[in-house]
């Protein structure tokens, strides 16, 4: 149509350098690369704080209320399941690990190494050491927990529960016999990359924590789920709870223990941090659809002071019979090109700054506080389609409507008033 190509010349008009294509393009491509980088940034923190608790919890965590153990045959029932690909015991709980004179206090998860790497995957992990010496006289730390103590692969530490210890001292004073701490030789050092798994992170074999903690062979108190389909979450939650040998299982720790039989989605193990996650990317956004609302308010200024300046034009495609309609279609054309032009530049420099974000990080010297905000050594990128969709419907929706109001003054004007207000 004509109309589309004089709009085109207008933004482009030939041997002259395009001024006000090029602002307004720019500040929209400006717009859309603060809202495209940080909608993408938090939804990378977000996505990889989902998949790291995931990676540590499975997809579904079948516990008791109580911590009382369950039958070590309930995981195979469970790995059967429609839509389950694994499912591992493993026994969690507070002890105290000593090395070359120093202590520290954390949590050891106890795992079984034939079935574990199904359900989380410990040996991607696993920065030095080989999974095949993993057993029950061996210790796998996190990359923080052997910094603290200072210990390497091949030294030994000796780990002991605190209730052992307070046990002890009361033994010892009643003159009974005091139980000894375990001395165990580092075989792996974790590194995930998750400042809060490399600092807390202890594994030893389900045997060595059923002797850490008194737990009766053959059982565990806990036991994680990998699925087929993460998505499928809660219907797996629901067949569980359906399940026949489930509700007998849980009959029979409420007959035996007093205890109750519970199951969680992953997503209910740090439900408050996730949420607090969400909350932020979606004020984020609210407070970047305000500022690309601002920036295409500016614009829209902007296109009626072009428009004003075509007033002569305007008054002559009228009296040569150019209707009201397609003149508006010049001025709304061409606010529906800036939006397009600046969504694809803004688009550009989005993953321009994207790609480089670890050096941006580093030069800002922002690293430390990356890590102890966000627990991230480096900066996740995850890139989500529905950003990228929500950030071009809103910048070109915003765009053709602050161009809709100059548009529609310039197409009611008659051409006898166009052509006085250039006389004058």
């Amino acid at each position: 149509m004509w109309s589309f190509l004089l709009a085109r010349k207008q933004l482009f008009p030939p041997g002259k350098f395009p001024v006000f294509a090029f602002v307004s393009i720019l500040g929209v491509a400006l717009g859309v690369t603060a809202l495209l980088v940080v909608q993408t940034v938090m939804n990378s923190f977000g996505e990889e704080h989902r998949r790291r608790i995931r990676d540590a919890n499975g997809d579904v965590l079948v516990l008791t209320r109580h911590n009382s153990p369950v039958p070590v045959s309930f995981a195979a029932a469970l790995a059967k399941m429609r839509g389950v690909l694994a499912a591992a015991p493993y026994a969690e709980d507070g002890i105290v690990v000593m090395g070359n004179d120093r202590f520290d206090l954390n949590l050891v998860r106890g795992i079984d190494p034939a079935v574990e790497d199904n359900v989380t995957p410990v040996k991607k992990y696993l920065a030095t050491g080989k999974w095949e010496d993993f057993d029950d006289e061996r210790i796998i730390l996190g990359a923080g927990v052997a910094h603290r103590l200072g210990v390497r692969i091949g030294d030994i530490v000796t780990v002991q529960s605190p209730k052992k210890i307070l046990a002890a001292l009361e033994a010892h004073e009643d003159g009974k016999r005091v139980s000894q701490p375990k001395d165990l030789e580092v075989c792996g050092i974790l590194e995930t990359g998750f400042r809060l798994a490399d600092e807390k992170t202890m594994l030893v074999t389900l045997r060595t924590a059923r002797d850490l903690f008194d737990i009766p062979d053959g059982t565990a108190p806990r036991i994680h789920i990998k699925l087929r389909d993460h998505q499928q979450t809660e219907a797996c939650v629901r067949d569980i709870m359906g399940a026949k040998f489930a509700i007998e299982q849980a009959r029979q720790i409420q007959e035996e223990r007093g205890d109750e039989l519970l199951v969680h989605p992953w997503y209910m193990v740090n439900r408050v941090f996730l949420e607090s996650v969400d909350m932020e990317k979606q004020m984020l956004f609210f407070l970047m659809f305000i500022i690309t609302l601002v920036a295409s308010f500016s614009i829209g200024s902007t296109m009626f002071s072009h428009v004003v300046r075509r007033t002569r034009e305007i008054g002559l495609l009228s009296a040569l019979g150019a209707r009201p309609v397609q003149i508006l279609r010049i001025f709304v054309g061409q606010g529906l090109f800036i939006g397009v032009a600046g969504y694809g530049l803004g688009v550009v420099f989005a993953l321009l700054i994207l790609h480089f974000r670890q050096e941006i990080v580093s030069l800002l010297g922002a690293q430390e506080r990356l890590s102890m905000q966000y627990l991230f050594s480096r900066v996740p990128l995850h890139y989500a389609g529905s950003d990228f969709v929500k950030a071009a419907a809103l910048t070109i929706i915003l765009i053709t409507l602050v161009s809709l109001f100059p548009a529609l003054w310039a197409a009611r004007r008659k051409p006898s008033e166009a052509m006085r207000d250039v006389a004058q």
